[in-house]
């Protein structure tokens, strides 16, 4: 019965192998490691050795017996034959009923053997089976995916061949200690090394093969966990890059002086930084797990929530300032609330990054009011410097006024030389004054260029003639130059053009004893309708040293401690040019020429306007009007009324804002014009021109007139509808463009009589006419028209010859008397022609220039003698 048993035993486990009940590694494990189906194999096997033992142990005994029954009593040989018969073949039907199921057994061992060899071979994991010694018995075929051996070629080799050099003492400890101790079963993790080289991680199941309490060898199994390793090395260096990380925010979060806190979505506190303990003076146990209403005033408390909310509902930081008291004191602190997101895009709180700004808040408090300060010591500054110019202007406006009309008067030699020295003395310390102004303007950003139609050339010979009565006390040349395609008109600040080259001449004049100051005119890269004009002053003085050319447009900067003393000056001129060419997006440079002399070079950005040939009388448009003079200092009364009177106007005087007014409401008179000073007694002129503008509802132009310069003047002046805004002392010319282009409705064209065939006039008699005396400007045309003709015949022959020196002492001589007359195109040739014949350069075109001299005056004769014949009849 127990073979009966053990074989069903045996035939269960089989089935449930067959049918797949039961998982691979459980059937390994029960075949592999247990030795279950073995087990059963081994006991059946034992059974039945026992079984046959017994039943030839019963024949043997059988036998002795029948042999002594042989002597026995005959009546009982029958019986026992009989009983022995039967038990004998009891015993042969049990021996061949056991031999059957022996051999059922065994087939049924041979089965399950081959079965689990099959299984085995097929496994997915290594198995092999090493003697008591560690040299491979067997091995599956799987071995060969591990380590590359075949199994032919692991068959009879150690062990320990397989195994990293490092790990060899390691596991050699390892599997002698199971050993020793008999431990059935033990798991290790090592290193392999295969054929190949590779490294391979594996982990190692071993189980004693036992019999008899002795150790037969090893049976294991074998499991690649390289890519487990892998991950797991991944995965502790992640771990520790990310305790790493943890320690670093640790150490940032407790070292940083920024006050740093976490809230949950609660509003309580669940992170506090040591800076912000310190600062705050609390502990963790007083902040952790509460909310700012806990140990704020409410006020302060909702404020802080609406900020929170802010950064929930928005998802976006909130930053404010905010301030707090704490063991330290007074602290301003920026902070920038933000909020906290997983994984899955979820707020889950708030931190804060409060900043100390105490400091820079104290910095910029200090800032306002040193800004607030300078301000206004600027303010006062400005005050001074206005209220200075005022009591300058004022007299110095009167004395120049008043200079002007004693020149128009008979005066004998002696008179006419102490009226031009005030004259020139007036217009120097106006200079003065006027450069301090615009370079005050120029730093406070409040000067401002202006945009009009204006002539380069007419600009340039008012530079020159500024000029020729000093330059003629030198043995100095003032030359211009310029193409005779040169736009008549350009669109910019005729003013500022000429204070810039006034101030760079004037320099040039100033530090050039002998030779020549030359101005030459260029049009560069025209595009559209704007050009870049180039202005280049060059002289043959004393030069600027090479360390001095980059502070030479610094404020009070000279070129050497020596030039105030002997040539005077403030130093303020080239920085004043450079602001107002920067003003107007041009650019000015200095360099110097080699053996002596400088050159500035100004380029400013204009735009050139079509040239229309219809010329007007604007003085008949003047003729006739009513001015109203609104003025208290009693000079500048008589000076205003004379020019305007001088242009055919009549003229009432107001002796404050609110006289004007009288006269304005009475209606007495009607005018077309109004020249209004600012600062008068009872009214001043922003007052009264307010309350003609919005109470008397008058358009009547009006012309500010001020010797002021305060910050600001100007745009009152526009804000309360003045029309155009002048400084004192005023230029005569500058008054009248200004009432011609106030008054003028319509202008009425007249016929011009003064042009070359091409509509060219050569000439300009505008300095003549100063001398407002037609005999005398008849006897200067008269004195021109007899000797020039024969000089310029004379040139013509000497043309035709090499004698330079007197070609160029004759083509001097010829432009000086050229210039009375401003006959720039004639003078710019003969200058050429001069100058070819000096340095001896060119003089293969000097011939083409004197006869185009010739032609050119020979049109300017005509044109002269035509404008004689006016003057007489007039």
């Amino acid at each position: 019965m127990l073979v009966k048993e053990l074989i069903t035993n045996k035939n269960d486990f089989q089935l449930s192998v067959l049918q797949g009940k039961e998982s691979i590694e459980d059937i390994l494990e029960r075949v592999g490691y247990r030795g279950e189906g073995t087990q059963y194999s081994q006991a059946i096997y034992r059974i039945l050795d026992s079984m046959t033992a017994v039943g030839e142990k019963l024949l043997i005994t059988r036998a002795t017996i029948n042999e002594r029954s042989s002597s026995s009593i005959g009546y009982t040989s029958l019986i026992g034959g009989v009983i022995a018969f039967i038990v004998v073949m009891i015993l042969i039907i049990q021996l061949n009923r056991d031999l059957a199921l022996r051999r059922k057994a065994e087939e049924s061992v041979g089965y399950s053997d081959e079965k689990y060899r099959h299984i085995i071979e097929n496994a997915s994991v290594v198995m092999y089976t090493t003697d008591e010694n560690g040299t491979i018995t067997f091995a599956n075929s799987q071995v060969g995916d591990l380590t590359g051996y075949t199994v032919e070629e692991l068959i009879g080799k150690d062990f320990s061949f397989l195994l990293h050099p490092s790990w060899l003492q390691q596991v050699f400890n390892h599997y002698s200690n199971q050993f020793q101790h008999r431990i059935p079963s033990t798991t290790l993790e090592f290193i392999t090394r295969t054929k190949s080289g590779q490294q391979k991680w594996v982990e190692q199941t071993a189980q004693l093969l036992m019999k008899d309490d002795h150790v037969l060898g090893y049976q294991c199994m074998v499991k690649d966990i390289t890519e487990k390793k892998k991950i797991e090395l991944e995965l502790k260096e992640s771990e520790q890059r990310r305790n790493e990380n943890q320690l670093r925010l640790e150490a940032i979060l407790e070292n940083t002086t920024s006050l740093i806190f976490i809230k949950n979505l609660d509003g309580r506190y669940i992170m506090i930084n040591r800076r912000f303990r310190e600062v705050m003076g609390v502990s963790d146990e007083m902040v952790l797990h509460k909310t700012d209403y806990d140990f704020s005033e409410k006020e302060t408390a909702d404020h802080y929530k609406r900020l929170d909310d802010e950064v929930i509902s928005t998802r976006k930081p909130v930053e404010s300032e905010e301030w707090v008291y704490g063991p330290e004191g007074r602290k301003n602190l920026l902070v920038i609330k933000f909020p906290l997101i997983d994984h899955r895009r979820k707020i889950f709180g708030i931190s804060g990054i409060a900043t100390d700004i105490t400091d820079r808040v104290l910095y910029q408090q200090k800032l306002i009011e040193a800004r607030k300060n300078a301000e206004e010591a600027k303010q006062l500054q400005e005050q001074f410097l206005a209220n200075m110019s005022h009591e300058i202007r004022t007299p110095m406006n009167g004395i120049q006024g008043m200079t002007n009309l004693l020149m128009q008067t008979e005066l004998n030699s002696q008179q006419k030389e102490f009226t031009g020295m005030i004259k020139r003395s007036v217009n120097n310390l106006l200079v003065i004054v006027n450069d301090i102004l615009d370079f005050s303007k120029i730093k406070a950003g409040r000067l401002t260029i202006d945009k009009t139609a204006f002539s380069i050339r007419e600009v340039l010979n008012n530079v020159k003639a500024q000029f020729e009565h000093e330059v003629s006390g030198k043995k100095l040349q003032l030359l211009i130059e310029y193409e005779l395609t040169l736009p008549e008109t350009v669109i910019g600040d005729p003013y500022r053009l000429n204070q810039v080259l006034v101030n760079v001449v004037g320099n040039a004049i100033k530090f050039t004893v002998a030779g020549e100051v030359h101005i030459k005119v260029e049009q560069l890269n025209q595009r559209d309708n704007k050009s870049d004009f180039l202005f280049t002053v060059s002289d043959t003085g004393i030069g600027i040293p090479e360390d001095k050319t980059n502070v030479i447009f610094d404020a009070f900067t000279q070129a050497g401690p020596d030039i105030a003393r002997n040539y005077g000056g403030a130093g303020l001129g080239l920085a004043i040019c450079k602001g107002l060419v920067e003003l107007q997006q041009g650019s000015i440079t200095v360099s110097n020429i080699p053996g002596g002399g400088s050159v500035f070079s100004v380029s400013l950005p204009y735009e050139v306007q079509e040239t229309n040939n219809d010329a007007t009388d604007d003085s008949l448009l003047l003729k006739g009007k009513r001015f109203l003079v609104v003025e208290d200092n009693e000079v500048n009364q008589k000076l205003v009324s004379y020019v305007l009177k001088k242009v055919g106007g009549a003229v009432d005087i107001a002796h404050n804002g609110r006289m004007a007014i009288d006269l304005l409401e009475n209606k007495t008179a009607y005018y077309d014009l109004i020249i209004m000073d600012i600062q008068m007694p009872v009214m001043d002129g922003y007052e009264a021109t307010e309350y003609i503008r919005t109470v008397l509802q008058l358009q009547t132009p009006i012309i500010a007139m001020t010797a002021t310069a305060l910050k600001g003047d100007q745009e009152k002046a526009e804000q309360v509808g003045m029309n155009e805004f002048m400084l004192k002392p005023f230029d005569f010319n500058d008054l009248y463009k200004r009432l011609v282009k106030l008054i003028a409705t319509k202008k009425e064209t007249i016929t011009e009589n003064d042009t070359t065939m091409n509509g060219e006039k050569l000439y300009d008699l505008s300095l003549l006419e100063g001398l407002d005396d037609k005999e005398s400007l008849l006897d200067v045309l008269n004195l021109f028209l007899e000797n020039t003709p024969n000089q310029i015949k004379e040139l013509s022959i000497l043309g035709t010859t090499e004698q330079y020196d007197d070609i160029y002492k004759l083509a001097h001589k010829l432009k000086g008397a050229l210039a009375m007359l401003q006959a720039s195109r004639i003078s710019e040739l003969l200058g050429k022609i001069e100058a070819n014949a000096r340095e001896r350069k060119e003089t293969d075109t000097i011939k083409d220039k004197i006869t185009e001299v010739g032609r050119l005056f020979d049109q300017m004769q005509t044109q002269l003698l035509t404008e004689k014949e006016q003057i007489m009849g007039q």
